[in-house]
């Protein structure tokens, strides 16, 4: 009984000391409180500085994108005009190009092609689909001779470099392209022409066609080296 009573004792001292006595006046209270306003009153400042800036922003973003708006508008109607203008330029360009093209090969390079075929899409079937492969200008077929003519207002490198890579994917695929045992001939035409792409396609072996507009006629260059496909 005296051992128990010891140890509820030792329990009750300890127990005294967790609370220890803390004084806090009233200017302690009055300064916190003034501490506090003012935090409140910087970070009130804070945010009206920020809502003010978002409201610049969206402001700003609206007129950004009212000007991007008009200024799609404006690309996507260029590009209509453009590209109307470019198509039906295209086919004044054939228009003269297609009747005469055929005679004229065969008077220049001992050809004997006899029919022509505009604007051919050529389809391969690739994974057991069937795919474009390639689309040709103009392709001229004789008995034992196919020339493939790819047509530009203004011709560019690049334009013969892709016809070059026409005419090979012609010769992978010719039974597709219904080439198959025909010789292959190439041959590039424009309505201007400047003189170092036409010497880069004479060196490539391709026939270079220009259009001589104030007659109506095509003035054609063969090449010293004929390349076939």
């Amino acid at each position: 009984m005296q051992a128990k009573k010891k140890a509820a004792k030792k329990t009750y001292k300890s127990a005294k000391k967790v609370f220890p006595k803390t004084k806090i006046t009233l200017e302690d209270l009055i300064a916190l409180h003034a501490k506090t306003e003012a935090s409140i009153d910087r970070l009130s400042a804070a945010q009206a500085k920020t809502e003010a800036s978002i409201d610049r922003l969206s402001a700003e973003n609206r007129l950004l994108a009212a000007e991007v708006s008009e200024t799609s508008e404006a690309v996507r109607q260029l590009n209509e005009t453009l590209g109307g203008m470019g198509g039906h330029l295209g086919e004044v360009i054939e228009f003269i190009v297609i009747p005469k093209i055929r005679p004229a090969i065969n008077a220049l390079g001992n050809h004997s092609f006899k029919e022509i075929t505009a604007r051919k899409i050529v389809e391969t079937v690739i994974n057991d689909r069937k795919r474009k492969l390639t689309e040709v200008d103009v392709l001229l077929y004789g008995d034992t001779e196919v020339m493939a003519v790819e047509i530009k207002t203004c011709l560019q490198t690049s334009d013969v470099d892709k016809h070059l890579d026409r005419l090979q994917k012609l010769r992978d695929h010719e039974v597709d392209a219904e080439v198959n045992g025909k010789t292959l001939f190439g041959a590039v035409v424009g309505a201007i022409v400047h003189d170092p792409i036409r010497a880069y396609a004479l060196k490539k072996g391709l026939y270079v066609i220009e259009i001589r507009e104030e007659e109506n006629k095509l003035d054609i260059d063969k090449p010293e080296t004929c390349r076939t496909w």
